[in-house]
């Protein structure tokens, strides 16, 4: 009894951890608001923000106020957009600044029926999100400035392509009064997410130009996400730096609102952080940049860097920087800048996670789906743990072959439970059973269980994947219901294998567990689902051939004695 108890245990805290997975699916996949916005009107309005001027050649903090004394300059009179198109994202730039106020990753479209791209950079009504970067010249000399506001900017041509080269540049040119000439040049490369910024600054007079490189994502946030938990930890969405001390530093929307981040760092990147993508900031890894976050009037959050520079008189020198905008995936991250792979957030079990993201994307390499990755890391995973699987079902096996003999102490003892409970235990002893080595398969899958929820979930490789016939997206739940239907048998079946719990309530909860996880099922991913699925039938098959086996035993011992 003591077995079924604990088997008991351990299945509702597994459904509580599905109930907390659920609440958190849930809140990742919300319905798609429909609100139409006006690109046309859109792409007329520039950004202003810009981090506070320095005061000498070390950077300068932003400011931290929310209020008049956030660096706003005056609008630029015009406005006229660049776009870029190569074979990842479609580009808008803003000539006034330089802006990125509009990107569009062609490669990952919004949902399987839409061939538009996810828009992750937008200038429009109640979504601000776009990618600024400039030069703040000491004393007010440089392409921005508080006084004259921010640079306007000139390119040979307003419409540009990669086509078929292996790099795309986009020169845009500007010039102080004071015969300080600047060139902004974006470089785009074929299949690359990673945009290089450089500013060449040339200096023709005979003191030295002294200002400021600044990168900064500005983005409008209304309200903090909520919901969503799992063990206490909340799908992210936000800010993240990178800090010495800590790789990936997450600062959330209610932390800028609460104390601004300031810090020094060497290298180093800054990043607006969402579901799959994320775009990021990534001063020169020699330079040194003052980190900083702002908000402006409550719901604009700005988060970058400030690097200082200095040109030389009558001379000619290049800043350089680079911008990602685009999918979370570890390997490029990873060799992009330090840390900035960790923003792929594989939650409180991040090295089982790694470990099977790692197998599923070497089998996929080989078999080229990823529903079959799954299907054979489900068996890679209970190879590994065969013969730990094997003692536990031949614990269970010889617990329902024993059955008869428990039901006899039942009825012996009917009238006194304590003394049933120690003639149990004594059997158990002279049997050298184990009651809670039947237990260990289940305890062994909730790690792997949330590990590889969290995998389905952060991986953006497994989004929009397709498996075979009805299941289209791995990553989102079975449109049909057939996978969590055929879950709920294999759980079914699998209890049927097992010995009946001698509690009647014992025995009625157990009854409806698979009910109460095919309905809990129906919303998890259809990846997670297959696994639970190809689990149960494989520990069903093991199982019948354990149970199979002790009972040959049992009868070539009864035939000997």
């Amino acid at each position: 009894m003591e077995l079924q108890r604990t088997r008991l245990f351990l299945l509702i805290s597994l459904l509580v951890v599905g109930l907390a997975l659920f609440s958190t699916w849930q809140k990742e996949h919300p319905v798609a608001p429909t609100n139409a916005t006006n690109e046309s009107a859109n792409e007329g309005k520039i950004a202003t923000d810009i981090p506070s001027v320095p005061t000498s050649s070390a950077p300068a903090a932003p400011t931290t106020s929310t209020q008049s004394s956030s660096a706003t300059l005056p609008q630029a009179k015009t406005s006229e957009i660049i776009e870029i198109k190569t074979d990842v994202f479609n580009i808008k730039i803003d000539a006034v600044g330089g802006d990125i106020v509009k990107a569009e990753l062609l490669k990952y479209p919004e949902t399987l029926s839409s061939p538009k791209g996810v828009l992750l950079l937008d200038k429009g009504p109640g979504r601000d999100y776009i990618a600024q970067s400039g030069l703040i010249g000491k004393d007010e000399l440089g392409p921005d400035s508080h006084q004259a506001g921010r640079a306007q900017y000139k390119s040979a041509q307003t419409q540009y392509q990669l086509g078929n080269q292996d790099e795309l540049k986009v020169d845009m040119l500007w010039q102080s009064p004071q015969g300080v000439k600047v060139v902004k040049t974006f470089t785009f490369k074929k299949g690359s997410y990673l945009v290089n910024v450089d500013y060449t600054i040339t200096n023709p007079n005979n003191t030295p130009w002294q200002g400021s490189f600044y990168g900064q994502l500005q983005r409008e946030h209304n309200k903090e996400k909520k919901g969503g938990m799992l063990l206490g930890v909340q799908m992210y969405e936000g800010g993240g730096v990178y800090t010495p001390s800590k790789p990936y530093k997450k600062i959330s929307f209610q932390d800028m609102q609460k104390s601004p981040f300031r810090e020094q760092i060497q290298g180093g990147w800054a990043a607006q952080i969402e579901h799959y993508f994320l775009s990021a900031w990534v001063p020169d890894a020699q330079s040194t940049s003052t980190y900083y976050t702002r908000v402006d009037n409550d719901n604009i959050f700005n988060i970058g860097a400030v690097t200082p520079v200095e040109v030389a008189p009558l001379s000619t020198q290049t800043v350089k920087g680079e911008f990602y905008i685009g999918p979370e995936i570890a390997h490029d991250l990873e060799q992009i800048s330090p840390g900035l792979n960790l923003t792929v957030d594989y939650g409180i079990l991040w090295p089982i996670s790694q470990v099977i993201f790692w197998l599923l994307k070497a089998i996929y390499n080989f078999v080229g789906n990823w529903g079959w990755s799954i299907i054979l890391v489900t068996l890679v995973i209970k190879l590994i743990f065969y013969k730990l699987s094997a003692s536990s079902y031949r614990s269970m096996g010889r617990m329902r072959l024993l059955q008869p003999r428990i039901e006899l102490l039942k009825e012996r003892h009917k009238d006194d439970k304590q003394q049933f409970s120690v003639a149990l235990m004594e059997l158990y002893k002279k049997e050298k059973l184990n009651p809670l080595g039947g237990c260990l398969p289940i305890l062994i899958q909730i790690p792997v269980f949330i590990a590889l929820y969290y995998v389905l979930l952060e991986s953006v490789e497994l989004r929009h994947a397709p498996f075979m016939f009805w299941i289209k997206d791995l990553s989102s739940r079975d449109p049909y219901f057939v996978l969590p239907l055929i879950m709920g048998a294999t759980m079914f079946l699998q209890q049927r294998m097992n010995p009946t719990p001698p509690d009647p309530i014992q025995a009625k909860v157990m009854m409806f567990m698979p009910v109460i996880f095919t309905v809990l099922f129906v919303s998890f991913p259809a990846g997670l689902v297959l696994y639970w699925t190809v689990n149960n039938i494989l520990s069903m098959v093991q199982q019948w051939f354990i149970t199979k086996n002790l009972e040959r035993e049992g009868t070539t011992l009864k035939k000997a004695k």
